[in-house]
């Protein structure tokens, strides 16, 4: 999710959450404001009547509201409160033939003779469920109207001030290290976007500087190696034609040599692996796996006759797929090896090709292998020297690359299934 529209979905959620709070307040206020006006218009009226009944006692006997909204009635003798009274009641409105609120106001005045007379006002008021239906559909227009305003910020206003900071991700998309990529500069108005330019740069500098060492030291320790090594198994195999020697020195020459052999390969592997891990394997073209498995199955129909195990290939579709064509080699090699290797006499190989998928599965052993630690470096299930431990862990380096997953599984036989997500 972009960062616009992860923000864009909080905004709004907020919004929704605020809108209706504050209309609440919004409305309780109003209404109070309302009813405020009210009563002192009805207390205004109230003074009034008053003043005019004293002037005209034919006020004085107005049993019944009529057009000025009154009525006067008078009490016996007593004791009363002279107090306001306000409350908020029902009248039927002939206009809307309904029940409608009125609020009235009821008190008790004295005429001059000191006779008591009851008072009644009453005054329209605003119908709350109408106002509530009012307000309520005004808010869904403003949230609407907000979120839509956000949205039309978001795409004109927000785009422009967050280009810098998209240039920078194109950028960092296409450095390699090692490949001599640098970022192209930006000329943002925001400060915090050319620090983060900055820094990025100053990082890739440092990174760059740092993988030139390693990648130095890596080809100087391995052509430092295999050329000792080279010339240790040489001096051994021609030591191992002396004819003076006794069989049992020839057996442990050759013991020697084996290590060696094997010290020579894992060297090898590892700066396979470093290789990979690197990024050192930039050319890539479109690949033909259908093509490159059956090119390296009959490679191998030696090994796999030495061993005694059958390869079968199952094309059920054409699989094509854009890589170094290196990797792609050392992938299907590392796992074909792995699956010789590890097998039994007279067991089998198999490879089914499709579309998307590629599956290879091999005999061996009835155990399982474990599935957290199979694609671990130095991870081996038996003790053959043949192995170094490094095959899978080649084979998950070069995915890794191409973010590509890779599955075991086992039933009966040991299964690697390769899923290739097209770009």
């Amino acid at each position: 999710m972009k960062l616009q529209n992860y923000t864009l979905q909080y905004l709004a959620l907020t919004l929704l959450i605020i809108i209706p709070i504050w209309a609440g307040i919004f409305y309780v206020l109003i209404l109070d404001e309302v009813y405020d006006n009210i009563d002192d218009d009805l207390r205004n009226s109230k003074m009034i009547i008053i003043r005019h009944a004293f002037a005209d006692k034919k006020l004085l006997d107005t049993p019944e509201f009529g057009l000025n909204k009154f009525t006067i009635k008078p009490l016996p003798k007593g004791s009363y409160s002279f107090k306001d009274e306000i409350l908020t009641t029902k009248e039927f409105m002939e206009y809307d033939n309904d029940n409608e609120p009125v609020r009235i106001l009821k008190t008790v005045f004295n005429d001059i003779k000191g006779n008591p007379y009851e008072l009644v006002v009453k005054a329209s008021i605003v119908e709350e469920d109408e106002l509530l239906e009012d307000l309520f559909l005004a808010l869904i227009g403003l949230y609407i109207m907000l979120v839509i305003s956000i949205l039309a910020v978001n795409h004109l206003l927000l785009k422009k001030i967050w280009k810098s900071f998209h240039t920078i991700l194109e950028n960092l998309k296409g450095i390699k290290l090692g490949a001599g990529n640098k970022l192209e500069p930006i000329d943002s108005p925001i400060n915090e976007f050319n620090v983060l330019a900055l820094e990025v740069e100053k990082m890739l500098s440092r990174n760059e500087i740092i993988f030139s060492s390693q990648k130095q030291f890596i080809e100087n320790a391995s052509h430092e190696l295999q050329t000792p090594l080279a010339i240790c198994i040489n001096k051994l195999e021609l030591f191992a034609e002396n004819m003076l020697l006794t069989e049992e020195q020839i057996i442990e020459i050759g013991k020697i040599t084996d290590t060696l052999n094997r010290l020579t390969r894992l060297n090898k592997s590892l700066l396979m692996l470093s290789k990979i891990e690197n990024q050192q394997f930039p050319e890539e073209e479109n690949i033909n796996f259908n093509k490159l498995i059956n090119e390296l199955t009959d490679e191998f129909s030696d090994f796999a006759d030495f061993k005694q195990v059958k390869i079968t290939v199952t094309e059920n579709d054409s699989l094509f797929f854009t890589m170094n064509k290196g990797l792609a080699a050392a992938l299907i090699s590392n796992l074909l090896k792995n699956a010789i290797i590890h097998n039994h006499t007279n067991g089998f190989v198999n490879f089914i090709i499709d579309k998307n998928n590629l599956v290879i599965s091999n005999s061996g052993t009835v155990i399982p292998l474990n599935s957290e630690v199979v694609f671990g470096r130095f991870y081996r299930n038996t003790t053959t020297n043949e192995s170094t431990g490094l095959g899978l862990s080649i084979v998950k380096s070069i995915l890794n690359n191409y973010a590509l997953p890779i599955e075991y599984t086992f039933n009966t036989s040991h299964q690697f299934k390769i899923t290739f997500l097209k770009k």
